[in-house]
C-alpha cells in the first residue's frame, strides 16, 4: 500500500507564565490511490505545540474538494471535539467518479494559547479492476486459513499484489472480490492469475490445478476507457468460476 506522510512544523513559541513548548508536528497516513466507492481509514497524528504543556487539547477541521463529481464522497469525522490525545482516525468514502481529491486539514494545538496550521492530502480515485471468484467447499470438514494469492506477470516473473486467507465450513461457498487499483501498472496487455493454497498444503482442486489466470488490457492507447472497461469485464467473467476442492487423501495404514 502506498502511504502518505504530510508533515508540517510550526516553530516553537514561548507560552505565558514562562512555559515553553516544542514544535507542533502533524502528519496523516493512508493510501494515495483508492478505488471508486471504497471506504478507507486514515490516521492523523499531532504532537507538540501548546497542548503538550499542562492540560492542553488537539483538534482539527477537514474540508474536501475534487476535480470531478464528488457526490457521495465523505471525509468523516470532518471535525472533532478537542482531545488530549493527538491521534485521530478518519474514514474517506470515495466518490463514484474517478478524479483527484484534495483534503485540507486545519490542525490545532491549544493550551495557554492556540497554534494552528494546515496540511494537505491529495488522493487519486480510480476505477478498479474487479477480480472475482467463488470458492466452494464440497467436503465434509471445514477448511480454515486457506491462502489465496493474486499475482501479475511483470519483468519475466509473477509478482504478488494481494494475498488473503479464506475460511470455509463444510459445504460452504465463499464469494471473493478484490478491487485492484493497479498502482504502477503500465498500459498494455497483462497476465493476471489467482493461486489458491500456493504451498499446496491445505487443499487441492478436483482435477489438480490450483492456478487460474486470464489476460487484461489496461489503459491501451487508442482505446481509452472503453478498452479499460473491457479488460475489467474480461477479468471478472474469466474468474467467476466454481472451484471444487478436496483435502489431499491420507495414506492408508498398513495392517
Amino acid at each position: 500500500m502506498v502511504a502518505l506522510m504530510a508533515m508540517v512544523l510550526l516553530a516553537a513559541l514561548p507560552g505565558v507564565q514562562g512555559e515553553e513548548y516544542g514544535p507542533l508536528y502533524a502528519h496523516i497516513e493512508g493510501p494515495l490511490v483508492v478505488s471508486t466507492g471504497s471506504v478507507t481509514m486514515y490516521t492523523l497524528e499531532m504532537v507538540g505545540g501548546p497542548a503538550e504543556v499542562g492540560a492542553g487539547n488537539y483538534s482539527y477541521k477537514a474540508t474536501m474538494t475534487g476535480d470531478g463529481d464528488t457526490y457521495g464522497a465523505f471525509f468523516l469525522p470532518g471535525t472533532v471535539e478537542p482531545s488530549p490525545d493527538g491521534t485521530f482516525h478518519i474514514n474517506l468514502t470515495a466518490p463514484k467518479a474517478a478524479q483527484t481529491l484534495t483534503i485540507s486539514i486545519e490542525c490545532s494545538s491549544a493550551g495557554a494559547e492556540t497554534v494552528k496550521n494546515t496540511i494537505t492530502l491529495k488522493v487519486k480515485v480510480v476505477e478498479p479492476i474487479v477480480l472475482k471468484a467463488t470458492v466452494r467447499n464440497t467436503g465434509e470438514v471445514a477448511a480454515i486459513g486457506v491462502p489465496l494469492s493474486l499475482q501479475v506477470y511483470e519483468d519475466g516473473e509473477w509478482r504478488e499484489f494481494y494475498s488473503t486467507t479464506v475460511d470455509l465450513a463444510a459445504g460452504e461457498a465463499y464469494a471473493f472480490q478484490y478491487n485492484w487499483t493497479a498502482i504502477g501498472l503500465g498500459s498494455g496487455e497483462h497476465k493476471v492469475r489467482m493461486v489458491l493454497d500456493p504451498g499446496d498444503r491445505i487443499v487441492a482442486f478436483e482435477g489438480g490445478s490450483t492456478v487460474y489466470g486470464t489476460t487484461i488490457y489496461y489503459d491501451m492507447p487508442g482505446y481509452g476507457w472503453a478498452n479499460t472497461l473491457m479488460g475489467v469485464l474480461v477479468v471478472a467473467l474469466a474468474l467467476v468460476l466454481i472451484y471444487v476442492w478436496r483435502r489431499p487423501a491420507k495414506g492408508k495404514r498398513k495392517r
